[in-house]
């Protein structure tokens, strides 16, 4: 019914600051793996933090294309990181199961 496992993710974020890539990226993997199991996950702990690409994109922006130039960062990152999982297996747990029959008075109305 319970159990631990390892796995390594590769997962990527990008935002307009260094803090809302990372969160980004850790959104992500959060996303990923309830999408990827069937099981209820009960926690997740980090074990290995990687990062395998960090890239700061700047680029000039302006209004009507010659009126209030700015300058824009964007931020990119890519890393490895290896979670242990701990979790409730459904396929194990066995559900008993209850038959309730509404009374008379609720059955008619419900009718309605």
């Amino acid at each position: 019914m319970y159990k631990e496992m390892e796995r390594t993710l590769t997962i990527t974020g990008s935002g307009e600051t260094k803090q809302a890539a990372f969160q980004q990226a850790l959104l992500r993997m959060r996303e990923g793996i309830v999408r990827d199991t069937q099981d209820i996950l009960l926690q997740i702990e980090p074990l290995d933090f990687a990062v395998v690409s960090a890239v700061q994109h700047t680029y000039t922006e302006k209004f009507l294309g010659f009126l209030f130039a700015r300058v824009r960062t964007k931020y990119e990152v890519t890393a490895n990181i290896t979670v242990r999982l701990r979790l409730v297996e459904l396929a194990n747990l066995e559900f008993s199961e209850r038959v309730r029959q509404p009374s008379r008075v609720r059955r008619i109305l419900r009718m309605r």
